[in-house]
């Protein structure tokens, strides 16, 4: 038994996968995502060259402009008029994505590739909204851009916060929960749920994997600590809602899925948020994988373990 999990053995809101049955595939996988890390570093403002954002057949592309936002909405089929599609029951429900990278990259191709992974492995429209990043453009900044665009999605495309589904995937776990924060703060109306994969939540890091799994994930062989400042230097505002979102009140929050991999860096995030929610009365599930790494359902959707993933976010979100 890992004793990191020893606490929350029991919970009904935790499942922990301790044995990987894909070993094989995982370590071909782990062995060419190691040769991609060594080829595109995590570099500020690098795009991902290596990835096709074709849009494949079957599934349409939209592009808007929330304020200075790139918004790109996907679909299954073919996109009908708006006066149309309000009235399309299938229409009423999208995921909004938020993307990961480190708060340093990830737009472009990233941010549009894991929109259409989406699509296809949960059936759901999906808007993905570009954001400033550090460290040029460091918070509030990249939060102010998420909400411009959340507000878009609500206020332009006509789509109710009930029938919205935000995921966002590590740095975008802490932008989209730190918009949630917002949004209570301002007395609105919360999502329909929410799913985070790996998300980055105290940037204290005072939490058990913070320290015990450095060096075990292969994105982050080396401290995290180092980035934290390129987004947000003032340590000050580092136990702020909007900025670290574990510290926000989660009383009213709605339901809301983690996949988190148990050797990774911010492993506890997931863990210690989900805790807090179901103490707070929130519909919680933290499932914890092993023998994959930071957002694997992002960055290797065709691995086994990826597709349980995706079956248990559909069956969460109904």
């Amino acid at each position: 038994m890992n004793p990191m999990f020893e606490k929350y053995q029991g919970a009904p809101w935790f499942v922990h996968t301790e044995k990987d049955p894909y070993a094989q595939t995982s370590a071909k996988v782990w062995e060419e995502l190691a040769k991609l890390r060594v080829k595109y570093p995590m570099v500020p403002g690098t795009e991902m060259v290596y990835l096709d954002d074709t849009t494949p057949e079957g599934i349409s592309r939209e592009d808007y402009k929330a304020g200075n936002n790139n918004l790109f909405v996907f679909k299954k089929g073919t996109f009908d008029s708006a006066e149309i599609r309000a009235k399309n029951a299938d229409e009423k429900r999208l995921i909004f994505y938020v993307h990961g990278g480190g708060f340093v990259r990830g737009n472009g191709k990233y941010c549009r590739v894991n929109a259409i992974n989406q699509v296809q492995k949960i059936g759901l429209s999906v808007a993905a909204c570009e954001y400033r990043t550090a460290p040029e453009y460091k918070e509030p900044c990249a939060l102010a851009d998420v909400e411009e665009s959340y507000n878009f999605v609500v206020n332009n495309l006509g789509y109710d916060p009930s029938g919205i589904i935000i995921l966002g995937d590590s740095a975008g776990g802490t932008l989209g929960l730190g918009l949630c924060n917002r949004l209570k703060a301002q007395g609105k109306k919360l999502p329909g749920a929410c799913v985070w994969f790996s998300p980055c939540l105290d940037l204290t890091l005072s939490f058990d994997s913070h320290r015990v799994n450095i060096g075990k994930d292969l994105f982050f062989p080396k401290p995290v600590a180092a980035v934290i400042p390129l987004f947000a230097p003032d340590p000050s505002r580092y136990k702020n809602p909007e900025v670290s979102p574990y510290w926000g009140d989660f009383a009213g929050f709605p339901p809301t899925y983690f996949c988190v991999e148990d050797t990774e860096v911010f492993c506890s995030d997931s863990l210690e948020a989900a805790a807090k929610m179901h103490s707070a009365g929130v519909t919680v599930k933290c499932h914890a994988f092993h023998g994959l790494w930071h957002t694997f359902p992002l960055t290797c959707p065709t691995t086994p373990m990826a597709d349980v993933v995706f079956q248990e976010v559909k069956a969460f979100i109904g």
